[in-house]
């Protein structure tokens, strides 16, 4: 299983919210190409840590476009600061 799946089942059921936040804002960070701080991934555990790593292995190489998008949707639904951040974006865009 891909690494941004295994984020989204972390992310319904809702386990270990701590680590959960990490992968959920390195996600929302690669897919804005926006910085994230790596010294945030050294705090997770094992587990988490090397889930994060596959998650930018994937992303650097282009895979599971689809299973990166749909969890970038999840990130977007559950998180009203994610969705605040997008609307500066925008509004500094335009």
């Amino acid at each position: 299983m891909n690494a941004a799946k295994k984020i989204r089942q972390l992310l319904e059921r809702g386990e270990d919210r701590e680590q959960a936040e990490v992968l959920s804002e390195l996600a929302a960070d690669l897919q804005l190409g926006q910085v994230f701080d790596l010294r945030r991934l050294f705090r997770l555990e094992v587990e988490y840590f090397e889930l994060g790593l596959a998650l930018m292995r994937d992303w650097r190489f282009g895979y599971h476009i689809a299973e990166r998008s749909r969890l970038f949707d999840d990130i977007l639904a559950r998180d009203r600061r994610l969705q605040g951040r997008l609307c500066r974006l925008g509004a500094e865009a335009g």
